[in-house]
This record gives C-alpha cells, sequence and structure tokens, in this order.
C-alpha cells in the first residue's frame, strides 16, 4: 500500500469515528484528494448511535469548507439527498448539510431541499426535511410542514405528531406568534388544522407526564417487577426507595424461583446496593442465563458494589477466556487493582469491530470512574481510538483529563470532534473551566 493509500485509510477510519484527526490529515496533505471519502462521511451517518448522537452535518461540513474539491462534494450529496429514499439518518444529515450550503450562499441546495421535501408525498420515499425546511424558509416552510404533515394525520387518525419541531422554531423566531399563526392559516387549510390539534395534544400530554412524576417506592417497582416492566433507573432514583423498601425487594427476590422475576429484581439491584451477603449474586453470576432472560449479565452489573477475593478471581477467569467479555467488566469496578490496565489493553485489542468497542466501553468507564488512576491511558487511549460513538468519547477524555493523562494530541483534536458535547468540553479546558 501507498503512503497516499494508508494516509487515504487513516483519514476514513478517522472519519467514520468522528474524531478531530481528519482535519489535521487534511491540512498537513493538501496534495492529496480526499474529496471522494468526505462524500462518503457526508451521505452516512456512520456514528454508532445515530439516534442519540444526532447528525454529523457540522462536522462534515468543516471538512467541505478545507477541502479544494468543495464544489465536487457539495454537488454529490446535494445529487444523492435527491436520489435516496429510505435512510432516515442519512437524509438527516444530508438535509442538515443543505441548509450549511445556503447559508453559505448555495441556493441551489435551498432548491433541492425543497424538492426533496416534495417527495414525501411519495409513500417510496423516507419522510424528512422537516426542521431543515422550516429554518430556510421560515414561516412558510413551516406552513408547508404543517400541512404535509397534517394530511397524514388527517387521513389517519391513530397517527400522532411531537410538538418539538414547532416549539424549537418558536424559540428561534421570537417575533413570530407560532402557534397564533397556525390557529390562522388552520381556519382555512383542514390539513393544518389537524397538524395544531395534533401539537396541542402532545403539548398537554407530556405537562400532565411533567407534573406527575413522583418519589420511587417499593409498591412502585414491585408493580414494574410484576408487570415484567422494570427496564432502566438511575442511580439518583433509586435511592430514593428507604432501606426497609430494598430491604423488602431483596427478600422477595431471594424467595421468588420465577426465572423472570428474578432478573427483573437483579436489574433494580444493578442501580441500588443488594443488601445482603454477594454469595447469592454470584452463584447467579456463575451460572447460565435460563432462556429469556440475562440473569448473568445482571446478576453481575448488582456485584459492581462488593469487593470479595472470591469475585475478582472470577473475573479474571472469565475476562480472560470469554470472547467478547463485557458481561463481565463491571467485576472489577469494585476488585480493580494495579497492573489490571494490562489485562484491558488486551480486551480492548481483541477486536476492531465497533460492536465489540461499545460493548466493553460501559465496563471500561465504569471500572475507571471508580478507580482514579494514571493507568487508564493506554487501555482507554485504545478505545478511543477504535470508537465511533460520541457520547462515550465524551467519558473516555473526560477520565483521561481527570486522571492527567490527556494527550495533546487527543487534546487538539477535540475542537473539531464530530459530537458537539466533545467540542464543548475542549473549549471548556481551553479556558480553564
Amino acid at each position: 500500500m501507498t503512503d497516499s493509500a494508508n494516509i487515504k485509510r487513516q483519514f476514513f477510519d478517522s472519519l467514520k469515528r468522528g474524531t478531530g484527526e481528519p482535519f489535521f490529515i487534511l491540512k498537513d496533505n493538501p496534495t492529496i484528494d480526499f474529496s471522494d471519502l468526505i462524500i462518503k462521511g457526508a451521505t452516512n451517518n456512520y456514528a454508532y448511535d445515530r439516534q442519540s448522537e444526532d447528525s454529523r452535518a457540522f462536522y462534515i461540513n468543516g471538512l467541505i469548507k478545507k477541502s479544494k474539491q468543495k464544489d465536487k462534494i457539495i454537488n454529490a450529496v446535494l445529487k444523492e439527498l435527491l436520489k435516496q429514499k429510505d435512510d432516515f439518518y442519512n437524509l438527516d444529515q444530508m438535509c442538515d448539510l443543505a441548509v450549511c450550503f445556503y447559508k453559505s450562499g448555495r441556493k441551489e441546495a435551498a432548491d433541492a431541499l425543497r424538492k426533496r421535501f416534495d417527495k414525501n408525498s411519495n409513500k417510496n420515499y423516507q419522510f424528512c426535511g422537516q426542521g431543515q425546511l422550516m429554518e430556510i424558509d421560515g414561516l412558510s416552510g413551516l406552513l408547508k410542514v404543517a400541512e404535509i404533515v397534517g394530511e397524514i394525520l388527517y387521513n389517519d387518525k391513530d397517527d400522532n405528531e411531537s410538538c418539538w419541531r414547532v416549539d424549537n422554531f418558536q424559540k428561534k423566531n421570537k417575533s413570530i406568534t407560532v402557534y397564533a399563526e397556525l390557529e390562522k392559516a388552520g381556519k382555512k387549510n383542514k390539513y393544518i388544522k389537524a397538524y395544531l390539534t395534533a401539537i396541542l395534544k402532545d403539548k398537554n400530554t407530556k405537562t400532565e407526564r411533567h407534573t406527575k412524576i413522583k418519589r420511587w417506592s417499593y409498591e412502585l417497582v414491585k408493580e414494574k417487577i410484576d408487570l415484567n416492566k422494570f427496564r432502566m433507573l438511575s442511580e439518583e432514583r433509586a435511592n430514593e426507595l428507604a432501606a426497609e423498601e430494598v430491604k423488602k425487594l431483596a427478600d422477595e427476590f431471594i424467595a421468588t424461583k420465577d426465572k423472570v422475576k428474578q432478573e427483573q429484581y437483579l436489574r433494580f439491584f444493578t442501580y441500588r446496593k443488594f443488601p445482603y451477603d454477594y454469595k447469592l449474586l454470584l452463584k447467579f453470576a456463575s451460572g447460565k442465563n435460563s432462556k429469556g432472560t440475562r440473569l448473568v449479565y445482571h446478576s453481575v452489573n448488582a456485584l459492581k458494589f462488593f469487593k470479595g477475593n472470591d469475585i475478582r478471581e472470577f473475573a479474571l477467569q472469565k475476562i480472560k477466556t470469554q470472547k467478547d467479555p463485557s458481561d463481565y467488566l463491571n467485576l472489577l469496578v469494585s476488585n480493580y487493582k494495579k497492573g489490571d490496565y494490562k489485562l484491558l489493553i488486551d480486551v480492548a485489542n481483541k477486536s476492531d469491530d465497533y460492536e465489540y468497542i461499545h460493548n466493553i466501553v460501559f465496563g471500561f468507564i465504569d471500572i475507571y470512574q471508580a478507580n482514579s488512576t494514571k493507568e487508564c491511558k493506554q487501555p482507554l487511549e485504545i478505545i478511543y481510538n477504535k470508537m465511533n460513538c460520541g457520547l462515550h468519547r465524551k467519558d473516555i477524555v473526560n477520565l483521561l483529563g481527570e486522571n492527567g493523562v490527556l494527550s495533546d494530541k487527543i487534546f487538539n483534536e477535540l475542537q473539531f470532534d464530530s459530537y458537539e458535547d466533545v467540542r464543548k468540553l475542549y473549549r471548556q479546558k481551553k479556558n480553564g473551566i
């Protein structure tokens, strides 16, 4: 492989991960044409969790602006926007890029966005471009969105629409009384009226839900367990239960023979420490999952609160022998010892697969949040250089910084990262906040 090919490979690898490295590669290699790779990054959202991380348009547009082939790239992106049918997150990113292009003086970008929005009436095309059309066309764009979406709502009474886009538009356009304008237009247009009715219903539902927030209690947890609906909870909310309530749940967990309910109780004890000896939890962790359950995974997570030689021995045995040891990493949260970074380096080096890296990153973060040590540097840097998740990249960078081992290279890349919270972190560290 030639030097140029190696540089392009490195560029595209870091672009897919979303780090700031491509900006430095672009600057250091002015004679290499990276345009085809930037087009791939523009027309495909490579984030691991595309819903949570959102569009990478700001990031990609930064690369486009620094490219000598920007005309070629912009034309290719707008062409693909009109052609692509069925991947919402790719389309959403391209719609965001069209807004960026339009704001930089490219009127053809607005035309392309409007044409793509018109295709939403064709069932063969994924619906997209609502917020972006509002951004370039203001109130007229909002009314067009209201009419098109309202027609769908009018013809399907079971469908619904969130109010967040309109509320976001209102925040950005304080001179417009948005709901009043929709009401006015709705008097003449039944579809806009249907749209307004739907978003007002959503707004009222959110208000009611917000006012009904109550303390987590034994009764609430038990209800969800009995319905097999206990899923996620923050440690803060779990700590709202009194010690007596937690013991009551623990007693019921010990007494039940129902595997599904055992898993439900274990889910709770991953957020609140099990009030008795950990031997029962270790027994579950050492066993096998019953059909349709994740008893091992949840018992391991419940054990993160406990320290014991038998837990550590079990952890080392599983982490060293499992092809994917991610389920067992949390056993080290309270049982980490100096030198364990070598074991975690081996774990991180087992695979470059994005799924594998994302599986193990949770354990790495939990371990080093509980164990402050400069030893975190190598394992966390390996994760940083393999992971395409901006949300967890923020956690990784935070840990490197808190332990005083954040390299100049990674720090400088943060300013160009694809994830806004990471760029914000750079600004805070730069300003000493």
